[in-house]
């Protein structure tokens, strides 16, 4: 963990400076842990800990000012999955505000689509991945998908319970923050809030956005969970009561979360659904949701439907889909899926892991940029917090004699056009 400790060692008193930069480091436990919970609630998060009242419980903030955020209609909790459609928008209720520095989310976590009832194994097997199993972590071995298992679960499988979320995610992400990499999970150092502990950010639909892992220190597609629209229910544990680690009370009900890409919303299928019905897919993807840090997230492809050049974290710098710079993630079929941490990686993101290391490889550098981004426009984007911040670091060979070509220089254009006509 000392390598998250910058220092700069002088010849002569090069032993003192270094004991006294490890002693600094050892004291500031949360620049080493590059989170705000524990060491063991952050361990237990990231290897898939289980528990009655939830994953991750402890990244949950805990008593939000409610009348920060917009209230949604009272029959948004009620509603149920036998009686949502097409013509209620499946159940889904999903609102938001903004102010000069955050937007506030309230949404019923149900998901704007059809949802099929879900066995994660299979109907009359349990909820405990082999991984759980092998490491004696199953938190509940009798629990059997088809059975009655209180609200959520039926015959054939479970299905979503609305529940009220809230969230409350930066506008505007700093990417030269000191902090950074920081914890995908915690939304504490930006002065964010979500009452959904394991949300490392938000879909346009309200859906939360886990890690790539669900059930134990294993990834979704290394347990060999199924997920429609990349997400499924949380297992119906609302007749079990919570254990020594858990809150008072009685475990909740199944909750619609995204693991992986959710292919089926439109910031994906703008891409997908064929050139003669109006695909798009050789221009920056769409958004598809906001990381807890105030970044965007965008489905697959980076301008001129390129492949995205992505650090460990899994963001990047570069035009986005309004030709503007700035420092964004992209959404991938591969581990982490979303992002492992929150950037820039700054070819640290491993200090922001436990248990399995579920980083991107990168691009080599700490910095990276998507070719043929204009280097001018990108160091004005950085200028708004510290222009000198990218000589700080390496960055992978991005540059372009004929940037005015290979990137759209439409946020240049726009400022021009308003400087004349306004």
């Amino acid at each position: 963990n000392l390598r998250v400790c910058k220092m700069t060692v002088n010849k002569t008193f090069g032993v003192l400076l270094l004991q006294v930069s490890i002693l600094l480091c050892l004291t500031d436990a949360t620049h080493l842990l590059r989170t705000s919970v524990s060491e063991k609630a952050m361990t237990d998060c990231h290897t898939g800990q289980r528990y009655v009242s939830g994953r991750c419980h402890d990244y949950a903030t805990k008593n939000i000012n409610k009348s920060d955020y917009p209230v949604i209609a009272a029959n948004c909790t009620t509603i149920t999955w036998a009686l949502a459609n097409e013509t209620n928008n499946w159940g889904n209720c999903f609102e938001m505000t903004t102010d000069d520095e955050y937007r506030y989310i309230t949404t019923n976590t149900v998901p704007d689509f059809y949802m099929n009832l879900y066995c994660p194994i299979g109907k009359g097997f349990g909820y405990c991945s082999h991984a759980e199993i092998s490491g004696g972590t199953c938190l509940f071995p009798n629990l059997t998908c088809g059975a009655d298992n209180g609200a959520g679960s039926m015959e054939y499988g479970d299905v979503w319970i609305p529940l009220e979320a809230n969230y409350k995610i930066p506008l505007n992400g700093n990417p030269t923050r000191s902090d950074r990499p920081w914890d995908m999970y915690d939304a504490n150092p930006t002065g964010g809030e979500k009452t959904i502990g394991p949300a490392a950010g938000v879909a346009v639909n309200g859906i939360d956005i886990q890690g790539p892992n669900d059930a134990g220190d294993v990834s979704i597609d290394g347990a060999g969970i199924q997920l429609t629209c990349g997400g499924h229910v949380t297992p119906p544990l609302a007749g079990m009561t919570g254990g020594p680690e858990d809150p008072p009370g009685p475990g909740g009900p199944p909750l619609y979360h995204f693991h992986k890409s959710p292919e089926c919303l439109d910031a994906f299928t703008n891409a997908s659904i064929g050139v003669d019905q109006g695909a798009q897919p050789y221009i920056h993807a769409k958004v598809m949701g906001w990381s807890m840090d105030g970044f965007k997230i965008f489905a697959y492809q980076d301008v001129n439907g390129s492949t995205p050049i992505v650090d460990e974290c899994g963001g990047h710098f570069g035009p986005t889909d309004t030709g503007d710079i700035e420092y964004h993630y992209h959404s991938r079929a591969i581990v982490p899926y979303h992002q492992a941490c929150q950037g820039p990686s700054l070819s640290n993101c491993a200090s922001t892991q436990r248990g399995t290391n579920f980083c991107h490889p990168g691009c080599g550098a700490d910095v990276c940029v998507q070719p043929g981004t204009s280097d001018t426009e990108l160091r004005a984007y950085l200028s708004q917090w510290d222009p000198t911040w990218l000589d700080n670091y390496t960055t992978n060979d991005y540059k372009t004699t004929q940037e005015e070509i290979v990137v759209p220089k439409f946020s240049a254009v726009k400022k021009l056009f308003e400087k004349l006509f306004n």
